[in-house]
């Protein structure tokens, strides 16, 4: 296919974004992620690489035993939700531990996760997981935002009772002031004080799956782009052009057995069950604004000389 040259600039413009977001993740040198425990504005602690506990993920609409692809079925939507809660915390640039004091004792950061993904290959023991054409508007973890905001991170000060994350009774935890469903009350965290410090839409996600036997492996690469930031908690310099880089690997052991989700949500009819995931989080820079409006003004001096070449 054959671009018209006025398109060019547009086209490339698009074309050189979409490499930006997908190109790989390396962590920023100069970690620029800093957090208040205070919540006033005053940051105590410095870090690039977020380090979550052990925690829950749950898969609905995947048809176990599918063939997706040439002879197959077409490919169809799933729908991940996460639920996890920041263990440590590293400096890049030391490199070692700079997890704050009373982290998981006197205070939290959990984060939730939901978004859909599209099944593009599957045979009866393996599935590929791509980013669809769009988000549904019941996968907006973060309604007072504008926009579907796929992942939100809180702070939560934690009170007289603390959750275990992710396996067994009372592991489900409300996050945020408001925020109820079948799963809050009594069991995590009763309170439901959570403050929510940043959220952000999916931009980019690739994910496999392999099963063997009653055990199921996983890695997820899931980034998104940062849409809000509270800066009473967090210091994240031109924070709209940073996307969270969520990685991970996931199994389904015979033991882990989660009672349900941060939003009260069970396994489906299929009997897909819930997930262990081990992950983390690095912040990374993208093009800024100004740095792909060169690259767009580039691109369209390029496409008006060809255009003089062509005229003359």
């Amino acid at each position: 296919m054959k671009l018209h040259p006025a398109a060019l600039p547009g086209a490339l413009m698009a074309t050189a974004l979409a490499a930006a977001l997908a190109a790989p993740a390396v962590a920023m040198a100069d970690p620029v992620i800093g957090l208040s425990t205070a919540g006033n504005g005053i940051y105590d602690t410095y870090a690039d690489l977020w380090t979550n506990v052990t925690d829950t993920g749950l898969a609905t609409g995947f048809i176990p035993g599918l063939t997706v692809g040439p002879g197959g079925a077409a490919p169809y939507l799933t729908e991940l939700r996460t639920q996890m809660v920041v263990g440590t915390m590293t400096n890049s640039n030391i490199p070692a531990l700079v997890t704050p004091p009373g982290l998981n004792s006197t205070f939290e950061l959990s984060k939730i996760v939901r978004f859909q993904e599209l099944v593009d290959a599957q045979t009866p023991t393996t599935a590929h997981f791509t980013l669809p054409g769009s988000q549904s508007a019941a996968m907006d973890v973060d309604p007072l935002h504008a926009g579907v905001q796929n992942f939100a991170v809180y702070f939560d000060r934690l009170g007289t009772s603390k959750a275990v994350p992710g396996n067994g009774a009372g592991t489900v935890r409300c996050y945020g002031a408001g925020v109820t469903s079948t799963g809050c009350g009594a069991a995590g965290d009763p309170d439901g004080d959570g403050v929510l410090i940043m959220s952000g839409h999916l931009v980019f996600n690739d994910a496999s799956f392999t099963a063997s036997g009653g055990v199921g492996t996983g890695s997820f690469d899931s980034r998104f782009s940062l849409d809000y930031v509270n800066s009473l908690y967090l210091d994240i310099n031109t924070a709209g052009i940073f996307r969270d880089k969520f990685t991970g690997t996931t199994n389904v052991p015979s033991f882990f057995v989660p009672a349900t989700m941060w939003d009260g949500t069970a396994p489906d009819a299929g009997g897909v069950p819930f997930l262990k995931v081990d992950s983390s989080q690095s912040f990374i820079a993208v093009p800024e604004p100004a740095t792909l409006t060169l690259l767009g003004l580039g691109f369209a001096g390029l496409a008006l000389g060809r255009r003089r070449n062509a005229a003359g």
